[in-house]
């Protein structure tokens, strides 16, 4: 009897490490792509009959079952551009903005359906240090080393570097060419990305930073490279700013644009940086659902600038006041602004923000899911 009864637990545990080990190397499936019920909400600013110049924001809703693959993630993604279009909003003189981080959760593709089936992020990261054992411990070590205070984001990161810029890159790249639009590719963490012959690289082990790449209507990645300058105090945990200095600016059908990555919307310095442009946009992710109406949090990482009052403010009354909407008409009272948020239901980390737009002197907050804005014709628009 005690000899049955061994092998029914030896039977059973082996069952249980079958299990787990299946679960572990079954993919999410990407044969079906989810699809939402709720018809998008658009908004539409001025006329077209400025021959066409259009400016579109796209603030997606994702899951992290749409980044389960990089068919997922692109078809996803289409389906707003495709909208857009059929409202006849893309010309040959659009640029299309998109948000924040949509590109950091690539760090999904191919992991196991059990981490999506996750209810937490922890948990959901269980099952990736499951599946890459060795390489996260090696990357784990050397965010250790490299006195990283989240080490264990910053390993991840590492683990999935060049799949996750492979896919950024072809998604945004065949987007931007088959719509024939500039595209703002919001952001994603990279470690020392760069560009060359026309494709997005990474340097492996260098450290990481929240990068947004532009792409032009035939495909190509311009070479400059958007760093975002003041990283919130989550982020300073596993990556390194950037020199606000050194952010760039770009030529587009539109006129020369400027791109800031959420935070840097807060700081002065980053609108010096760029200059005198036509465009400011801001690719943004909030973190908590339904956040934008409760008490402002204030500045995060970094100490806040000397104009900043201690008044109360919600959260959106800040983005209003001390972001690109508050700062650019202050910065450049003819420049057109365009902020965007990232929304969806990752975990229990939540989303929320409204599109925020600075349009012939005013400002205000507009919750879509798309929003063109028609521009005025490019003469006497700003050059390099």
């Amino acid at each position: 009897m005690a000899r049955i009864k061994w092998l029914i637990a030896a039977a059973f545990g082996v069952g249980i490490l079958l299990l787990g080990y299946m679960g572990l190397i079954r993919k999410s499936s990407c044969d079906i792509l989810p699809k939402d019920s709720a018809p998008l909400r658009i908004e539409e600013i001025g006329s077209d009959s400025s021959k066409g110049a259009s400016l579109i924001g796209i603030q997606p809703f994702l899951r992290p079952n749409d980044y389960a693959c990089e068919a997922h993630f692109r078809a996803r993604l289409a389906s707003y551009l495709e909208a857009a279009r059929q409202k006849g909003f893309l010309t040959r003189r659009t640029v299309v903005v998109f948000p924040e981080y949509i590109g950091t959760w690539l760090i999904l593709l191919g992991e196991p359906a059990l981490g999506f089936q996750a209810k937490t992020l922890k948990g959901a990261l269980t099952w990736f240090v499951l599946r890459h054992p060795w390489k996260f411990w090696k990357a784990y070590q050397k965010a250790i080393e490299d006195t990283l205070s989240d080490p264990a984001s910053g390993a991840a990161f590492q683990v999935k570097a060049v799949e996750m810029a492979q896919a950024y890159h072809r998604t945004f790249s065949s987007l931007a060419r088959e719509y024939g639009v500039t595209v703002v590719a919001g952001s994603i963490v990279l470690p020392g990305a760069y560009i060359q012959r026309d494709s997005l690289y990474v340097t492996p082990g260098a450290p990481l930073s929240n990068i947004s790449v532009v792409y032009h209507p035939d495909g190509r990645p311009d070479p400059g490279i958007v760093r975002k300058a003041f990283p919130i105090a989550t982020e300073l945990g596993f990556t390194l700013p950037g020199k606000v200095h050194e952010l760039p600016t770009f030529q587009t059908p539109l006129g020369r644009v400027g791109v800031l990555i959420c935070a840097d919307s807060w700081f002065p310095e980053s609108y010096r940086a760029i200059g005198k442009v036509d465009i400011v946009v801001v690719p943004s992710y909030l973190m908590g659902d339904s956040c934008w109406s409760l008490p402002w949090r204030g500045y995060s990482g970094w100490p806040s600038p000397p104009d900043v009052q201690t008044k109360a403010l919600s959260e959106g009354e800040a983005w209003l006041t001390y972001a690109m909407g508050g700062r650019l008409p202050l910065h450049d009272s003819t420049a057109t602004g365009l902020n965007v948020f990232l929304k969806g239901d990752f975990w229990e980390l939540g989303a929320d923000g409204r599109a925020v737009v600075v349009r012939n002197g005013r400002t205000y907050a507009i919750d879509t899911d798309i929003i063109c804005i028609w521009m005025p014709p490019l003469e006497g628009k700003r050059s390099l």
